[in-house]
């Protein structure tokens, strides 16, 4: 019988390399947002518009990268899990970072704003995904 604390470090090296493995199609769905985001105004417009519409992309496009890479997990992998409730934990995951973003003040930093965004909506998602039915 296997040592309790290698079972535990098995469980938590195979959710970290899951998190990272969801945070990178996150990251290529974000670029892939960013920039259909920043083209929607056209090619003459470089300002805030642009600006605004490439963070909208990445805020839509992580959470849909995660999605996809959950899905991906639980139907290429063949891992257990529960598909509806790692989606509802990636959309909490990013709902709940930018409703608490004024009153954590985390709107005064961008890089802790979006280092939160990008650590929270994988984190919900595979908490979600690992839950027992």
């Amino acid at each position: 019988m296997p040592q309790k604390s290698s079972v535990v470090a098995r469980i938590i090296a195979k959710f970290a390399f899951m998190a990272i493995g969801l945070g990178i199609t996150g990251i290529v769905f974000g670029l892939i947002g960013a920039l259909i985001g920043g083209k929607v105004l056209g090619s003459d417009s470089f300002g805030f518009g642009a600006l605004g519409l490439a963070l909208g992309g990445i805020m839509i496009g992580y959470p849909t990268g995660i999605i996809v890479g959950i899905v991906s997990i639980k139907k290429i992998l063949h891992q257990r899990g529960s598909l509806l409730f790692g989606i509802l934990g990636s959309i909490i995951g990013s709902v709940i970072i930018m409703a608490l973003a004024e009153p954590l003040n985390l709107n005064s930093n961008p890089g802790l704003l979006f280092g939160a965004f990008f650590l929270s909506v994988p984190v919900f998602c595979l908490g979600g995904f690992l839950l027992r039915k």
